[in-house]
């Protein structure tokens, strides 16, 4: 990759992150990955249902990006001294949790007053609308990136009982999204996917290194831009959302944006 796309990349990614969080679950054994999202008014943390296990929202524990460039040094590799005061996830105002088993998603609607930290910012899930009509040739070969926490770049820093307090790194995943993919593989999939509400792409990822576990829950996000912008600035587009790794095809499985941002309207929630 030559610098500049690299820089391009980057800067991309950074912008993700803000709209990131890490999810803890099952007293902090288990290991997800949520998006910050805006819609019509109500703030929510998108994941995948199953990433929230067992546990009840006010059990759930987040991680917010701090108002501080990335690190790129693996968390597995640091050391208890480095991590500080890092390791520790905050509880969210959650008021509402609106689970879908069918699609395997989860919206977490936060108190309407709540005001994120400097470094996090909610996603306007209207710049997503226009994918409401999803045509394939036009997303053929998109690059497609994700942001996360994978389970194998966290580690454990101390256990109480049986909690076992994590310091979860985190980490970027690149891949395309091919028209040919989505158009052919449906007959070898479950179905309870389909290619109305999901759609599919490569993990290429070292699954010696970081296997998708705990990408579940991720945003799929296309490079963007703000337009007229006097200088270039990031403003990455979201499509998705990871709910589903298929091993023995090499896949992840995301529900499509436009599909959740219908079914949210549609809903009306308590209170």
């Amino acid at each position: 990759m030559d610098p500049l796309n690299q820089q391009h990349r980057k800067a991309n990614i950074e912008r993700i992150a803000s709209h990131t969080v890490g999810i803890a679950s099952d007293r902090n054994t288990g290991v997800g990955t949520g998006t910050l999202a805006l819609l019509d008014g109500q703030k929510f943390i998108l994941t995948a249902k199953h990433v929230l296990g067992k546990s009840t929202p006010d059990e759930l524990r987040f991680w917010l990006r701090p108002p501080t460039a990335m690190r790129d040094k693996a968390a597995k590799d640091t050391t208890n001294e480095e991590v500080g005061g890092f390791t520790i996830g905050v509880k969210l105002p959650i008021v509402d949790a609106q689970l879908d088993e069918v699609r395997d998603v989860a919206a977490l609607r936060l108190d309407p007053n709540y005001i994120l930290p400097e470094g996090s910012e909610f996603y306007d899930m209207r710049r997503s609308i226009p994918l409401m009509k999803w045509d394939e040739q036009e997303l053929d070969e998109l690059t497609l990136l994700m942001f996360g926490f994978p389970i194998d770049n966290s580690r454990e820093v101390t256990t109480e009982g049986n909690r076992k307090f994590m310091f979860m790194g985190c980490a970027e995943h690149m891949s395309n999204y091919s028209a040919d993919l989505n158009t052919k593989t449906w007959a070898r999939l479950s179905s309870q996917f389909s290619r109305e509400k999901d759609f599919v792409f490569t993990y290429n990822g070292d699954t010696e290194e970081y296997m998708p576990h705990g990408f579940s829950g991720s945003g799929v996000w296309v490079l963007g831009e703000t337009p007229n912008a006097p200088v270039w600035t990031p403003d990455p587009i979201m499509v998705g959302i990871v709910h589903n790794w298929v091993r023995n095809l090499g896949m992840l499985i995301a529900l499509k944006l436009p599909a959740f941002i219908e079914a949210e309207r549609a809903y009306v929630p308590n209170g």
